[in-house]
């Protein structure tokens, strides 16, 4: 039997409940509404369709910009406290799964405990995000931290960052996505996430004794990206002795070294 996609959807959303069939075909919704919800959330949900309808479209526009003003639900809130590594800061995040000591090569049990604690925290990490996504009430909120990841964009797949993306969006992300740019942009660039992903925590002053093999002198790559990506765009004016110069600021190096 050949059935059209828009009516599988929507025999598939009566079977969740999310339609009650007696109002499918009948129900309408004005599209202000819909326009207004799609724009400031990840899509409507019978719910927010009804609560919008009921308050006006400028109400929940101004409730919006302000999600502290906003309750979360306790289901949300109670799920979030079972993640236990949600709310640690890099430095707890990388020594908590570490067992053996400095210098010392780790062994075979070792390995397998911090690849284990590695998963649990990027794991973490994800269901974050998407019970934020899903059942948060401040839907412009999740919206634009969605969006400033993605600009301020580290990945999970390079070396510590799997133990990192997560309070990087909880510490550098999540408190200023709307609020003032610079902030958010300081933000970003304080934490060891941008720092490892972008390999500015490679760079060295040529005196230091520690200034050998693969880990010497300046790498660009985060001070190019800051200008190219971040701020000015590709366009921006910028010279290669302007990334040289802010790849030195961002490490302390000084001109003279």
């Amino acid at each position: 039997m050949n059935v059209k996609p828009k009516y599988c959807v929507l025999l598939l959303l009566i079977l969740l409940g999310g339609i009650d069939p007696s109002h499918a075909a009948s129900t309408t919704v004005d599209p202000k509404v819909l326009h207004i919800i799609n724009r400031l959330s990840f899509g409507p949900r019978p719910e927010d369709v009804q609560r919008v309808e009921s308050m006006g479209v400028e109400r929940y526009i101004q409730e919006q910009l302000s999600p502290d003003s906003i309750p979360e639900p306790q289901s949300l809130t109670s799920q979030l406290k079972q993640l236990d590594t949600l709310h640690l800061n890099p430095v707890e995040l990388l020594e908590y799964g570490r067992t053996n000591l400095p210098g010392q090569k780790p062994t075979q049990s070792e390995r397998k405990a911090a690849n284990k604690w590695a998963k649990q925290v990027l794991d973490e990490a994800v269901q974050a995000r998407l019970l934020e996504a899903t059942s948060s009430q401040r839907q412009l909120q999740e919206v634009m931290v969605d969006f400033w990841y993605n600009h301020f964009n580290v990945d999970a797949a390079k070396g510590r960052d799997r133990l990192w993306v997560g309070a990087y969006e909880q510490q550098a992300i999540r408190p200023y996505v709307l609020g003032r740019f610079r902030d958010l942009l300081g933000a970003t660039a304080h934490h060891p996430a941008m720092q490892y992903y972008l390999d500015n925590f490679q760079n060295r002053a040529d005196s230091r004794p520690d200034a050998q093999g693969n880990i010497r002198g300046l790498n660009e790559n985060y001070a190019r990206e800051l200008m190219e990506l971040h701020t000015l765009g590709v366009d921006g004016g910028y010279t290669q002795q302007d990334v040289i110069a802010l790849a030195r600021i961002l490490t302390r190096i000084s001109h003279k070294q």
